[in-house]
């Protein structure tokens, strides 16, 4: 690092660039730009858990070139639009810079005065507000440029959790819930025994009041709620009903067995007749039978998710997840947009990879995985292949594995071991409302559209 003073000592500097030789004198110019800003290598401060399950603290190193700078000409400006992974220590990094002319930096925090000449063995201090500048060669011109390194300020894959989303809630037993034109409805039983409907607006506002639902018969409801088509769907006996606010409901379908729960997005929803076959529809109008069901298909409280194949986007896989008879494992299904037969999948050997059958049970798509959970909250199974193999979202694993060590439930849900419903929004968090009048909203950082 090496100290430039204007005037004087500056064009001391330009004339170690002219040559003793006359033959070999450079031409100078008025020119004075950065063209090109490089980030060297720093290390990454990185919180994890060692054999004893203690926190530790470890540091990846991570080179600048992995983000590119992007140099604005017009407003003078150097800036990584892709920001640093959190907890880049960034307080000593070298650089590598292009520019016509010699190039400067500066720190702009009244710290430190100084004007350096610029070095590529330079430690630089970007946690410190700092400008960079070119001088041509004649010394006439100088550009300045304001350099911003910016680097993430939370972990992107935490996941966090919030209870302030309650106001107005009292809490329904059995309850299950879906999104419909971003609201939230939360269909259950009341005190008195009454089926009652909660809604709110997911981005938004408090909780209506519990209003008892009209149009149903008086018992019945199966403890299924959809939202499918622009419409929500819930079963009463082996009649379908619908309704477009959650209070209001008409017959839909009537024939019905079970009425599978579906992820949010879904193009078809699926349904088991009371004579024993697999239908589909994708309007609630039209259905399609695909022939009688395999004698071990599951016949209630199942969990249908579609999402595309990564390897073939315009093929929809459809995972099936329900319980097992008398197995005490999850019965889990799977067919493909271009099939027309279900296959059963079959478990791991080793049974603490398979997937119990969940008791008050949720099985939810979410960051591009399968996650299950159920009563008493103790945690997330995780499955990414499809649900063949379910493994513990566990703070420490020993083994690699599909593990998600931030995918965990709040101190204040874990254990809870009453009733609760769930949905999945489209601003990318998870709802658990509970029995008791708790509602918590969780979002994995980089997945928080509300947060952002």
């Amino acid at each position: 690092m090496r100290k430039l003073l204007f005037p004087s000592i500056l064009l001391w500097v330009l004339a170690l660039n002219v040559s003793c030789l006359k033959s070999m004198e450079a031409e100078k110019t008025s020119q004075a730009a950065i063209t090109s800003f490089v980030v060297g290598y720093y290390n990454v401060k990185f919180h994890d858990i060692n054999y004893h399950r203690h926190d530790t603290v470890i540091n990846i190193r991570e080179g600048g070139v992995m983000y590119p700078m992007t140099i604005d000409q017009i407003n003078n400006r150097i800036f990584n639009v892709d920001s640093l992974a959190f907890g880049s220590q960034v307080n000593a990094v070298t650089t590598s810079v292009g520019a016509t002319g010699t190039v400067f930096y500066s720190y702009k925090d009244g710290q430190d005065t100084t004007t350096y000449l610029w070095s590529s063995s330079d430690s630089i201090d970007f946690t410190r507000p700092i400008v960079f500048g070119a001088v041509s060669s004649d010394g006439k011109y100088r550009r300045y440029y304001n350099v911003e390194l910016n680097v993430r300020t939370v972990f992107p894959d935490s996941m966090h959790w919030s209870k302030a989303y309650g106001i107005g809630f009292t809490g329904l037993d059995k309850a299950c819930a879906a999104i419909l034109n971003d609201t939230l409805y939360n269909l259950g039983i009341d005190s008195g025994g009454n089926l009652n409907v909660e809604c709110r607006n997911i981005s938004s506002g408090n909780w209506t009041a519990a209003t008892q639902v009209n149009g149903v018969p008086a018992s019945g409801w199966t403890g299924v709620l959809v939202s499918f088509d622009g419409r929500l769907y819930s079963q009463w006996g082996t009649t379908v009903y619908g309704s477009s606010n959650g209070t209001d409901w008409t017959q839909a379908k009537s024939g019905i067995k079970c009425l599978m729960q579906v992820g949010p997005n879904e193009s078809c929803l699926w349904a088991l007749s009371v004579d024993g076959k697999i239908m589909n529809t994708s309007d609630m109008t039209e259905w399609t039978e695909l022939g009688p069901a395999p004698a071990e298909f599951p016949d209630s409280a199942s969990v249908t998710l579609s999402y595309p194949l990564s390897t073939n986007p315009s093929i929809i896989r459809t995972v099936l997840v329900g319980q097992g008879k008398d197995s005490g494992y999850a019965s889990i299904w799977t067919i493909l947009s271009t099939d027309s037969v279900w296959s059963r999948i079959d478990m791991p050997s080793n049974t603490e990879l398979r997937l119990l059958s969940l008791d008050n049970g949720a099985v939810i798509r979410y960051d591009g995985s399968l996650f299950a959970f159920g009563a008493g909250l103790e945690g997330f199974r995780q499955s990414n292949d499809n649900g063949v193999t379910w493994y513990v979202c566990d703070s420490y694993a020993e083994d690699y594995s599909s593990w998600n060590r931030y995918m965990q439930f709040p101190s204040g849900l874990k254990g809870y071991d009453g009733s609760f419903s769930y949905a999945v929004d489209s601003l990318g968090a998870i709802w658990i409302m509970t029995s008791g009048g708790q509602v918590w909203r969780g979002a994995i950082t980089r997945l928080d559209k509300q947060g952002k």
